[in-house]
């Protein structure tokens, strides 16, 4: 008996969603088939013209699909439509499976070796692309809002998989894009179990390398770990809110110290042995500190501080009450900093004001009040490839010159920016601190897509000095292996006044960087000597 039951004019068909318009329509069991123009021979039934397969949730055309009696299935080439949502396109069809399948909703993208004409649907062999995260799964099945993926790995990785979070069975939100399940993180050939982890294929994870070494000439070796993960289950991946230090500062110098911390969000405590040795506990605006044997007279040997931070739209405000003993004072400090940014466009221009001030109080202490005035104002302006910009800030101790303690002292300045460009060429000129130490800069770059980005800046301050500084233009993702080189050179009347390299490798994950530096001489109270840092970066 014939495994199709109807064949119908137009005006008997159901109100399918497009196969209804064809002249010929049938009902398989897997859906409405329907075209222009039909034959059968055979226990062969052939649809040409406009052919497609219909059912909820599937909607095929192609340009004829063959229906195999017996079987119960399909032999068709070049199909298009969509499938729970997802738009889609296949090189074929065989029985009842696409195949080489390419899937797209919004901003992902997908491919399947074959995919299954179930109910839902089951892809095989599943490759997922998204804006931060390649995917790839054995198994998946499709539903509207959801994909139940088996055997799973995702990576942010551009080239290889030396990051990966793979999951036996994982849970995809399709309209938010985030992942559910329980998860192994895999870094080069290490595996760390997470238990239940999420991840949003929309957003890049935020993972930068704890490892920290860093020297300078006078201030020593920093060598160690900063807020290292410690994943906790239900968190994503890469905004995990709890942390561990472990550092030695100032390695090699007077100032050697070991630094122990953990926190969680926003909340934490640190130990520090050696130098300035004390404890530190922080969270919700609160901050407590004891150090038996301050490095100096404005370290306080013991510090109580409460100072939450306050938003509403522009208004940025910090009421502070403070309770600090220095070398010099013991006593209360009450006070607020706060600033106002205001905003306006018109058209091409654009104009931003952001007053701002501090007011500390030193009830019992005999100290004058402590009030600092500032704020910046901006004008600017863009059109097409022209833009400038106009800024001025400072900041003016109005009463008291100096404030009881070093905790709310903003010291006074002056700046004064002006700025324009055309396409890749821009032009600088900045002013800095007329009122004390004066240092003046005029500075002309270029930066081009292929070339990268050149400057060459004229600096007066204690001295005049020649700066030139060039970086290349970053390797594109797609580039698994490549070198980024970043040279600086300041050159004064007796020689170079400075220069300083910095380096990074990019591998199919990662970016490792190396920069070296030394000062020479310095502008004003700059300091000379050398600095030499690591850093890693996922790419």
């Amino acid at each position: 008996m014939r495994r199709w039951l109807l064949l119908l004019p137009l005006l008997a068909a159901p109100a399918w969603a497009k196969c209804a318009d064809r002249p010929y329509v049938l009902e398989t069991e897997e859906g409405l088939l329907g075209g222009e123009n039909l034959s059968y021979e055979e226990g062969v039934l052939l649809v040409e013209g406009r052919a497609c397969l219909e059912r909820p949730g599937l909607a095929l055309e192609a340009p004829w699909i063959r229906y195999l009696e017996e079987e119960g299935g399909f032999l068709a080439p070049r199909l298009s439509g969509e499938v729970e949502g997802w738009r889609l396109q296949a090189e074929g069809m065989e029985g009842k499976a696409l195949l080489r399948v390419r899937l797209a909703k919004g901003s992902l993208r997908a491919e399947a070796e074959r995919l299954l004409l179930e109910r839902p649907p089951k892809g095989e062999g599943v490759f997922l692309e998204a804006p931060a995260y390649r995917v790839r799964a054995e198994r998946a099945t499709f539903t509207g809002e959801e994909a139940r993926l088996q055997g799973f790995l995702a990576t942010p990785c551009p080239c290889g998989e030396d990051l990966r979070l793979a999951m036996e069975e994982a849970l995809f939100r399709v309209d938010t894009g985030e992942l559910v399940g329980d998860a192994a993180l895999g870094l080069f050939g290490l595996e760390v179990p997470l238990e239940e982890a999420r991840l949003n294929v929309h957003r890049r994870p935020s993972l930068t390398s704890p490892f920290v070494l860093s020297a300078t000439e006078t201030g020593g070796l920093t060598l160690g770990l900063k807020d290292l993960p410690l994943p906790q289950p239900g968190e994503e991946v890469g905004r995990w809110s709890r942390r561990l230090t472990v550092m030695g500062t100032g390695l090699n110098s007077p100032q050697a110290a070991l630094l122990l911390g953990l926190k969680e969000g926003g909340l934490g405590a640190e130990v520090q042995l050696g130098y300035a040795a004390g404890v530190r506990a922080f969270g919700e605006g609160v901050y407590l500190a004891y150090t038996p044997d301050p490095p100096d007279a404005t370290t306080p040997r013991l510090e109580a501080r409460y100072a939450p931070s306050l938003r509403l739209e522009g208004l940025a405000l910090t009421p502070f009450l403070r309770y600090a003993e220095t070398e010099a004072r013991t006593g209360l400090t009450l006070g607020a900093e706060g600033s106002y940014r205001l905003e306006a466009r018109e058209g091409p221009f654009r104009l931003a004001l952001t007053p701002s001030a501090l007011l500390a109080l030193y009830p019992g202490l005999g100290h004058d009040p402590y009030l600092v005035l500032g704020g910046s104002a901006e004008v600017g302006y863009g059109e097409g490839p022209f833009r400038a910009r106009l800024l001025y800030a400072g900041r003016y101790a109005a009463l008291s010159p100096t404030p009881a303690f070093a905790y709310e002292e903003r010291a006074e300045f002056q700046s004064l920016q002006v700025e324009a460009g055309f396409a890749g060429a821009s032009l600088l000129y900045r002013l800095e601190n007329p009122l004390g130490d004066r240092v003046d800069r005029v500075e002309a770059a270029y930066a081009a897509e292929g070339l990268g980005r050149l400057v060459l800046a004229w600096v007066r301050g204690s001295y005049a000095e020649w700066r030139l500084a060039y970086a290349p233009p970053l390797p594109q993702r797609t580039c698994c292996q490549a070198l980024w080189l970043a040279p600086e050179l300041g050159l004064g009347p007796e020689g170079p006044s400075r220069y300083g390299l910095t380096l990074r490798y990019y591998d199919g994950c990662f970016a490792y960087e190396v920069r070296a530096a030394r000062v020479l001489q310095g502008q004003h109270d700059e300091a000379t000597g050398y600095t030499l840092s690591f850093g890693l970066t996922l790419r």
